[in-house]
């Protein structure tokens, strides 16, 4: 579900109430009038913003009951990774929350270069290296969504359509988390361009070991940067 405007406005403020605890898990949420009259916007607003967080798994909604809500820590989507960092109430120390998310990052893009040495046809890297031939920008969030397209791009090429679903599912997430983060922790190193484009030979060679490990050194060399720049971010107190 795309939102915009209103809706959009409503979900953001809802969710970040619940993610940050002041609408903890069992509690029946104000009735859809209150709301609307609350946030002043209208009746059918509030519907349809209750409807999208339905969907990720934090209400649920019943006619003539209200909405009750979830426990979002079992029952959510990754789209509540961008809100969960912004609320900044987290179980897990900042520092090892940040080394999980590093980690899980180094998942998906392993996954996605492991997939593309495997089986992206030939040829098929071209999209990719039209996305590293791009003038670099200035805009550490521009350059963090080229690195984002760039591993989405990968799995596209590989053709296993299922893996492409699920970079879909998290697509999204990811794009907001880039937005929300990188301001304060920056765009890719200098040398990204050149890695990558190494990186791509080592796949169309269909090197996968050297792919695996071309990815692996990078990644142990930028996450130590980014480790160090996370963790004061997630350690702001910037609960309610």
């Amino acid at each position: 579900m795309s939102l915009t405007g209103e809706v959009r406005r409503v979900s953001e403020v809802v969710l970040g109430r619940i993610v940050a605890g002041a609408y903890p898990a069992g509690l029946r949420l104000p009735a859809e009038v209150d709301l609307a009259t609350e946030l002043g916007c209208g009746r059918s607003t509030v519907r349809e913003a209750l409807r999208h967080l339905s969907g990720l798994g934090v209400v649920a909604s019943r006619r003539g009951s209200g909405a009750m809500v979830l426990d979002y820590r079992r029952e959510g989507t990754l789209a509540l990774l961008p809100p969960y960092l912004a609320a900044g109430r987290f179980e897990l120390a900042p520092d090892l929350l940040a080394k999980e998310l590093l980690r899980l990052r180094a998942m998906l893009a392993g996954e996605a270069v492991r997939l593309a040495s495997l089986y992206a046809p030939k040829g098929s890297l071209t999209k990719a290296r039209k996305i590293l031939s791009a003038p670099r920008s200035a805009d550490p969030v521009a350059e963090a969504m080229r690195e984002l397209a760039l591993f989405r791009e990968l799995v596209c090429a590989s053709g296993v359509w299922p893996a492409v679903w699920l970079a879909n599912a998290y697509w999204g997430p990811l794009e907001e988390l880039h937005r929300q983060l990188a301001p304060a922790v920056g765009g890719p190193p200098a040398d990204f361009v050149d890695v990558m484009t190494a990186l791509l030979d080592l796949i169309e060679a269909r090197d996968e070991a050297g792919a695996t490990r071309q990815l692996a050194a990078w990644l142990e060399r930028v996450d130590q940067d980014l480790l160090t720049q996370l963790q004061p971010l997630l350690q702001g107190d910037r609960r309610p």
